[in-house]
């Protein structure tokens, strides 16, 4: 092809090229149909998908599950002693402060407390020791109360047999009662049968000090007692 033959190609092109930009093209099919693809995307997007809703399979792997969950929780809580605490029963501990102040129950004379946390100790093992008292220690014992082990100790203080009585706080916990603050200390007060009563819970321990004596003897007695 020579040159003359190229320019005329050339214009004829340019003429028809020109010929089609003047031509109005309708494009509403087009848009009509892009907004008909758009909107159905927009639907399929908005319905749950398949994959989202849970298999059949999956519902009893679940329960097995939630059993095995509720298992582990129950040999946990067995492992670690987790039964909840017993409420100490005012009743009963005036009965026991009877018992151990008259003799009438199998008991340890011993004039330390030393003396009293070896000997209670070689009768059962993990009590809880009896720390240092206010008074002249006359005689120790244990004592079962809501499958709790009490460690018991009889002391005298002004002439007046004091009952101190300790165990696992988290076997035991106290009653509600009369809530008496000492030296930020807190303690709640029990009367029964005559027998007053001062409960502590702290450090993981329970204290009761009870006796005949008043309330206001019984909380000293109670904060001069580090558990």
């Amino acid at each position: 092809m020579n040159i003359h033959d190229q320019d005329s190609l050339d214009r004829a092109t340019a003429a028809r090229l020109a010929k089609l930009a003047g031509r109005p093209v309708d494009a509403s099919a087009f848009k009509r149909k892009l907004e008909r693809v758009m909107r159905e995307q927009t639907e399929s997007d908005a319905a749950p998908s398949r994959s989202l809703r849970p298999a059949r399979w999956w519902r009893p792997i679940t329960s097995i599950a939630a059993v095995l969950l509720l298992a582990l929780s129950v040999a946990w809580l067995m492992l670690e002693g987790g039964t909840p605490a017993a409420e100490a029963a005012p009743t009963e501990l005036a009965r026991i402060y009877q018992e151990v102040t008259s003799g009438r129950t199998p008991h340890l004379e011993v004039t330390s407390v030393e003396e009293a946390n070896r000997l209670l100790s070689d009768q059962a093992q993990g009590i809880v020791p009896i720390p240092e008292l206010p008074g002249q220690l006359q005689s120790c014992c244990l004592h079962q109360h809501a499958g709790a082990t009490l460690t018991c100790a009889v002391i005298e203080r002004d002439g007046q047999r004091i009952a101190v009585v300790m165990a696992d706080g988290a076997k035991l916990h106290s009653p509600k009662g009369q809530q008496i603050e000492r030296d930020g200390r807190q303690f709640i007060f029990h009367t029964t049968n005559g027998i007053n009563m001062v409960m502590a819970h702290e450090g993981g321990r329970w204290l009761c000090v009870m006796g005949d004596a008043s309330a206001e003897i019984l909380v000293e007695v109670a904060a001069d007692i580090r558990m």
